[in-house]
């Protein structure tokens, strides 16, 4: 959700706040006896699974494989069957849980069921050693893991696994392990929380307890998203982003427009709605880019409305420009400002630019070094250059080689950008080299291995190599296609050591 997509590793370091959350409403008499029945029917068959959950080869290759990776001087203690995490409420008691000492500190780790679900009680003066908080998953099982000890946490992490956390990486794997048992596990997750958390405080712990355990419930983040503060608010907001859908929409819209509501959340409201690219939401970031304090926030704004083309947002994106003296901030707004093709904003962009020389070496010089598509010389590209016609969310750009040698082969290159609403897969499909009228296929360069996605309002680069097909003295015109759209037109010498652009 770069940030979106998949939330950035870095979102998660910085949320650091204790919650507290406001009441629900109680339950309808009716709703209470749905539930009840519902929490009966579950706890006989998760004590019917508890027996046969592991088995007694599966419990002994989890202590080799532990052993295997724990710090030298480490020894496990004890082992008990069906037995679950301390600090957490659970209906399931699928567990199977492994105690130890490695010097003066002592751990527990509990090996459970890649379904299991539960929520965290509250602790004020819970420590957060590691971002990933002790819980973890692989292929076969996830881990809870409670010890004062970093090289015990980091031990869990080698035997192949990592953070379930729908905030960070985890909200695809979560579908894959609850599929069609999404509504169950929101009806799980609220039974819990009805059952074993009587004040707000409570409350908070478990909606972000369920989001750090990979347990997505839909129900619970809405509420917390918009009723908690700090670090569960924070986590809920995020999470929205990935679950999308009107309501989720209508909750964020909510929570960016609130007073009540920190920079941090401000901030994380404006990447799930970046995220989510509903176009309805445009007025409502425009009035948040008026109100928000902090720089990172307002930047985030204005990528959520350039996600959506909001045109009218331009004027106001441009005065941010103008007032933001952070330079990574700034890309931002340049970013944004190219993508709505704001002409009033080139001045302002090109102050910005280290060069307005961009030839095609300076480009792919700038690609190894950084993130190609926010540099303002690409914004001010996006801006000025005689790109060709758009079709089907392409527009291309032709660039005339640069210094060559005449007896050196002419390589050309083109700029693809996504002027779409969705990601195009593009990346690896190749187009037409156009000499003359003449269309010649293959000559251009394609991701083999690696990311085949080229994001709206992103761009790219790919060579094309034009041997064996100007080798006369004469003038040529030549054009890039791919798919239906059509570049600028380049004029051509065919000596190739004096090319123009027309």
């Amino acid at each position: 959700m770069g940030y979106h997509g998949e939330m950035p590793e870095h979102t998660l370091l910085q949320r650091a706040r204790i919650v507290t959350m406001k009441r629900s409403r109680p339950l309808s008499g009716a709703a209470v006896r749905v539930s009840l029945a519902f929490f009966l029917l579950y706890r006989v068959t998760v004590a019917g699974d508890a027996a046969h959950w592991i088995t007694s080869e599966e419990q002994d290759q989890i202590v080799q494989r532990l052993r295997a990776v724990l710090p030298a001087g480490s020894i496990i203690t004890a082992t008990s069957l069906n037995r679950t995490p301390e600090d957490w409420y659970t209906m399931d008691s699928r567990g199977f849980e492994i105690d130890g000492q490695h010097g003066q500190h002592e751990f527990r780790i509990w090996f459970l069921p890649r379904d299991w679900i539960g929520i965290r009680r509250f602790a004020a003066d819970r420590t957060r050693l590691v971002y990933w908080e002790g819980v973890l998953l692989g292929s076969n099982y996830k881990t809870v893991t409670n010890t004062d000890s970093v090289p015990i946490y980091e031990a869990i992490e080698r035997l192949g696994m990592s953070t379930p956390s729908l905030v960070n990486s985890g909200w695809g794997t979560a579908q894959e392990i609850y599929k069609d048992r999404l509504p169950e596990v929101a009806e799980q997750a609220k039974l819990l929380i009805t059952r074993f958390c009587k004040d707000d405080p409570c409350k908070g712990e478990a909606a972000y307890s369920l989001i750090v355990l990979g347990t997505p419930a839909k129900s619970v983040t809405m509420d917390c998203a918009e009723h908690a503060t700090g670090r569960a608010q924070e986590f809920c907001v995020s999470a929205l982003g990935y679950w999308k859908g009107k309501d989720s929409v209508q909750v964020l819209e909510r929570v960016i427009s609130s007073p009540a509501s920190s920079s941090r959340v401000q901030n994380y409201a404006a990447i799930s709605l970046d995220w989510i690219a509903d176009p309805s939401v445009g007025p409502t970031l425009l009035r948040a880019l008026h109100t928000v304090q902090h720089p990172e926030a307002a930047a985030n704004v204005s990528a959520a409305l350039e996600r959506i083309h909001y045109a009218p947002a331009a004027p106001e994106i441009l005065a941010q420009l103008e007032k933001e003296s952070d330079p990574f901030y700034q890309t931002y707004y340049a970013k944004a400002l190219a993508t709505l093709r704001y002409q009033p904003a080139v001045p302002a962009i090109r102050k910005l630019c280290k060069t307005t020389e961009v030839t095609p070496e300076w480009i792919w010089n700038k690609q190894q070094k950084t993130y190609l598509g926010w540099s303002p010389e690409i914004a001010l590209l996006r801006l000025t250059a005689s790109w060709g016609q758009p079709s089907n969310g392409i527009r291309l750009l032709l660039l005339p080689p640069g210094n060559v040698q005449s007896s050196a082969p002419i390589q050309l290159t083109a700029l693809i950008e996504n002027t779409g609403d969705r990601p195009l897969d593009i990346l690896a499909t190749s187009g037409d080299v156009i000499v003359d009228g003449k269309a010649y296929s293959r000559r251009d360069s394609l991701i083999m291995d690696g990311n085949i996605t080229l994001s709206v309002n992103d761009v790219a680069l790919r060579s094309i190599g034009l041997t064996g097909l100007i080798i006369d003295g004469g003038v040529h015109k030549v054009e890039y296609r791919l798919e239906n759209a059509v570049s600028n037109q380049l004029t051509l010498n065919g000596r190739s050591d004096y090319p123009k652009g027309d």
